[in-house]
């Protein structure tokens, strides 16, 4: 493997994360974490407006969390920035397409190459619904900055905030509605198709 610029610093950053995290739903992917695989890809950086919110993301972070959420405003502009929905899909809101992003950085797509643990950032602005949805793969998602109301399988909602753990297990429906600040996370899935765009209704 020979990944060009500062792409390891991701790398490590994204991995001694989860590696390090002590909550004990993150033990699942530790594994997976670990043995993620050895190829690099380069990726073409992209741009979607959602990226922007990670400066002023940061004042909503915490000790724990504020380090990983520096290291990707650092880098945000060399990063793939992507979206799984589009308009035409009519699955989501306006408000949503036009405030949300999310970069890989261990996936099948790369940058750094695997296909058993998928593990990258994102982010939501002000103000946005993600309707309930599922897929097969068990999903992480650790609350980086700002807060959200999550609705998970039949639980009610609840709120959560910067360095709280979120483990959607497989085929679950789950959603959440961003506050009056942006909402950043820090995701994994594995066990599942990596790449399956999810299901609503």
């Amino acid at each position: 493997m020979s990944a060009q610029f500062n792409d390891l610093e991701l790398l490590d950053s994204v991995r001694d994360f989860a590696l390090g995290h002590p909550h004990p739903s993150m033990q699942k992917f530790r594994d997976s974490m670990r043995n993620w695989g050895d190829d690099w890809i380069s990726i073409k950086p992209t741009y979607l407006p959602a990226a922007d919110f990670l400066a002023a993301a940061i004042a909503n972070t915490n000790q724990q969390t504020r380090p990983l959420v520096e290291t990707f405003e650092q880098h945000k502009n060399r990063l793939h920035w992507e979206q799984s929905y589009k308009k035409a899909d009519d699955v989501v809101p306006d408000a949503m397409l036009d405030g949300y992003a999310f970069a890989e950085i261990i996936g099948k797509r790369g940058p750094f190459v695997s296909d058993r643990i998928r593990a990258g950032i994102g982010i939501w602005g002000p103000d946005i619904l993600y309707p309930r949805h599922q897929h097969q793969a068990e999903e992480i998602y650790v609350v980086l900055a700002g807060a959200a109301e999550f609705k998970i399988g039949a639980a009610e909602e609840v709120m959560r905030s910067a360095g709280d753990v979120i483990n959607v297990e497989s085929n679950t429906p789950h959603g959440f509605r961003t506050i009056d600040q942006s909402l950043v996370v820090y995701y994994l899935w594995q066990a599942g198709d990596l790449r399956q765009t999810s299901s609503f209704g």
